[in-house]
């Protein structure tokens, strides 16, 4: 049960994704998102939807139907709170674990979404969800996906907490002891504290994870490696993934399509 201290946080936090460009850490995927995809017409799924505000701005952006599914019940009831507010009629969200419980196959998305989900999901498991996927992905359809790799100076989903970047390097009971000073609620139930948070992470990096595509069946059609180079007027497409530039790698973006 949603605490009224928890459903304002969430509330909060959804309305801002939604409508905020500049959201701190979604405004460079609404940028990519724009620039690779025309959603009109399509079917929609954004799998690990959170608390809908980017589900909710794919169906107000474009005259798709989407579907938002997330395992966390406490973000779902923030997405429907969100969806009756906005009126968007165009979206759906359902609590759904699909590992446990597949989707139909009879029902096919164009386009798949995963915005800062597949760090928080274990390797072995990870590579169940990617082999599900196959089974609802429409001829041509593609996956998008967005993470911050662990050499991130924000990976650890703590540090605007304990004021440090790049904390995931400090050692470990030091990180722990800091988390514990700075420990607050989250909205979440799978993840109802920072610690928590913390301990899902799975440590992603792109040699962990390409592998990982290669042996479910996907091919990568776009990778981008964002960073605070790409701030810099005239060098947004540039991708700087070599030692020491590739610590400054915020986000990882990548289209996804079956071989």
């Amino acid at each position: 049960m949603l605490s009224a201290q928890q459903l304002k946080a969430g509330l909060e936090y959804a309305q801002d994704n939604f409508e905020n460009d500049s959201a701190p850490h979604l405004h460079v995927d609404k940028r990519v998102i724009k620039d690779l995809l025309d959603l009109n017409g399509k079917q929609v799924l954004d799998f690990g939807c959170g608390m809908g505000g980017m589900t909710l701005w794919y169906g107000k952006t474009w005259d798709c139907e989407v579907l938002g599914l997330d395992i966390d019940e406490n973000h779902i009831t923030v997405s429907n709170i969100m969806k009756t507010r906005l009126q968007i009629k165009n979206v759906n969200f359902e609590h759904r674990n699909i590992v446990e419980q597949p989707l139909s196959p009879e029902k096919k998305f164009d386009q798949i979404f995963m915005n800062d989900v597949v760090e928080h999901i274990k390797l072995p498991l990870l590579k169940k969800v990617f082999q599900n996927l196959r089974n609802i992905l429409a001829p041509d359809g593609r996956i998008f996906v967005s993470y911050p790799p662990w050499k991130s100076p924000h990976a650890s989903h703590v540090s605007h907490a304990v004021k440090i970047p790049w904390c995931q390097y400090l050692p470990e009971q030091t990180l722990r002891r800091m988390i514990a000073a700075n420990e607050h609620p989250l909205v979440g139930t799978n993840e109802p504290n920072l610690m928590a948070a913390y301990d899902s992470l799975n440590k992603l990096e792109h040699h962990i994870f390409h592998p990982i595509l290669e042996k479910c069946g996907w091919k990568i059609d776009h990778r981008k490696s964002y960073s605070s180079i790409n701030k810099i007027p005239g060098l947004w497409n540039v991708n700087l993934r070599i030692f020491p530039f590739n610590y400054l790698i915020t986000k990882e973006f990548l289209m996804l399509s079956a071989k």
